[in-house]
């Protein structure tokens, strides 16, 4: 009896030990896990890996009246993460940070600090000085992480720089050059015809070579083409903005695999044949389920610019034999162009004419549009956060575009940054109240924010909303929530705004009056 209880321990003591043992060497690999706002799933960082990250922030604490820019960003370099905070004041002349203290760095302009975090999934407490007033303060605040990139608002960091070197001309082996895909708007890729193989070219991705069924590789290929043998019927459809281009070309049946479950689609097919088992939910972009992507014979993974985020995934991908075409349609800077994707998805899936006949049947519903007058009507397109900030479009996004197509002028100016390849940016309530107060309309995003039912409720979210002049007016619209999945949808929304513009009224397809 004896004996067992001394083996008992020491089985207990070993146990222990090779948990330490374990502990110790995660930490000394240098993961750091950040658990993700409304989401359980955790995302791995290894920070023994150099990498720059643009991460949104909302803050607590002061008036408001100085804030520091959203989004920040945060380097990893030699096993260490420093974020640089930029305040929209020149006035703070040091932070300090667990007792630590750190001096401006840009005297006489915007009060910028780096400053090391070791964590980007806790609130960091820090404490700003101030001189603005008559006698310096320091004040406390909370900076709140939310480090989970939205894919309607994909942020990878330097995709302008990402050069893509484009090696096949007009010769591809033996075969000449017998012609080009016809682009209108869209700037993004293009597509060589060889016969019946197929170049595709996106800038900021890659070069890839579309082989017909039954056909063999060219000779002589470089090796950064990336090569895709039709049938491409078992696609692994991560990018949540194909999924409607993929209905719209009745190629569902070449999906077999989605990274969006099936409560997250609001494009019924895709909710049908994922109800039905026909697609299978095989884990996000950056935990895919190897396992299962593998026995079902994945043939294309079509990712976003998000897979940058996490290049381990796309490596591993890659490495099991999986080729990775990443898309990037929501850089294009025309609406238009970002619509004129349909063709690539067109050439993937053996729908060439069917992909010029749709687009060319919505361009005669949206070019109608788009010649009407100027209505002069000002416009603002935003929501609100869960830490009170003001998220709105860039100038020069594809959405504040299609207002200003559509006979809107868009009320929010920004200074056109282009450091970062986000497509909004936070405010604070009191600069927002500035520069839309007095637009005609206010269009409230559902898509991040959630769908509001009154006006009632938009102002129990700010009270400075009483005073805006839509408000007083009535004249506030909430989108649908499946508007941004639903990307063919463009005709029928830049239709519905003209619609408000000018005053007609009808059933709206993606926008909700509200009272």
């Amino acid at each position: 009896m004896i004996k067992n209880e001394r083996i008992n321990k020491f089985i207990i003591l070993f146990n222990v030990l090779l948990c330490l043992i374990t502990v110790t060497s995660c930490a000394s690999q240098g993961v750091t896990s950040l658990e993700q706002e409304n989401n359980n799933e955790a995302v791995e960082v290894n920070i023994t890996q150099d990498k720059t990250l643009e991460v949104d922030i909302t803050m607590e604490g002061g008036s408001g009246k100085a804030y520091i820019k959203s989004p920040v960003t945060v380097t990893v370099k030699d096993g260490k993460m420093n974020a640089v905070f930029v305040w929209s004041s020149k006035n703070y002349d040091y932070m300090i940070v667990d007792g630590i203290r750190y001096d401006n760095e840009n005297p006489g302009g915007e009060s910028t600090f780096t400053i090391p975090v070791s964590s980007l999934n806790e609130p960091l407490n820090v404490i700003g000085d101030t001189v603005a007033m008559s006698t310096p303060h320091e004040i406390e605040y909370v900076i709140n992480w939310n480090s989970e990139p939205d894919e309607e608002n994909e942020s990878y960091l330097g995709l302008a720089d990402r050069q893509t070197e484009f090696v096949i001309g007009d010769r591809l082996g033996d075969i000449e050059k017998t012609g080009e895909v016809e682009l209108k708007y869209a700037t993004g890729f293009s597509i060589k015809k060889f016969d019946d193989y197929r170049v595709v070219s996106i800038e900021g991705s890659g070069e890839y070579l579309i082989v017909p069924q039954g056909r063999d590789v060219p000779k002589g290929l470089p090796e950064s083409v990336v090569v895709l043998k039709k049938p491409l019927d078992k696609t692994y459809l991560v990018s949540t903005s194909v999924m409607d281009f993929v209905c719209a070309l009745d190629r569902l049946d070449h999906v077999r695999l989605s990274g969006t479950k099936e409560e997250d689609w609001y494009i019924e097919k895709a909710k049908d044949h994922m109800r039905n088992g026909d697609i299978l939910y095989a884990g996000k972009y950056r935990t895919p389920d190897y396992e299962l992507i593998l026995s079902e014979g994945c043939d294309l993974a079509i990712e976003n610019t998000m897979i940058y985020h996490n290049p381990e995934v796309k490596e591993k991908l890659e490495e099991l034999g999986i080729p990775v075409l990443v898309e990037t349609s929501s850089y294009e800077k025309h609406p238009l162009g970002r619509l004129e994707w349909i063709k690539l998805y067109g050439t993937l899936f053996d729908r060439e004419e069917e992909a010029l006949a749709y687009y060319e049947k919505q361009l005669s519903k949206i070019e109608p549009v788009m010649t009407k007058s100027d209505t002069g009507k000002t416009v603002a397109f935003f929501h609100v956060t869960t830490g009170g900030l003001i998220n709105v479009r860039k100038s020069g996004d594809y959405i504040s575009k299609m207002i200003e197509l559509s006979g809107g002028r868009y009320i929010i100016k920004d200074e056109g940054d282009q450091k970062n390849a986000l497509s909004t940016m936070n405010m604070q309530m009191e600069d927002f109240y500035t520069a839309a107060c007095n637009a005609d309309i206010i269009i409230y995003n559902s898509t991040i924010g959630g769908e509001i039912d009154s006006i009632d409720e938009l102002i129990k979210k700010n009270e400075l909303f009483k005073d805006f002049k839509a408000v007083k007016e009535k004249q506030v619209y909430c989108t649908g929530k499946e508007m941004f999945q639903q990307t063919t949808g463009m005709a029928d929304f830049m239709s519905d705004l003209n619609s408000v513009f000018t005053g007609e009224k009808r059933d709206y397809t993606y926008l909700i009056k509200l009272d």
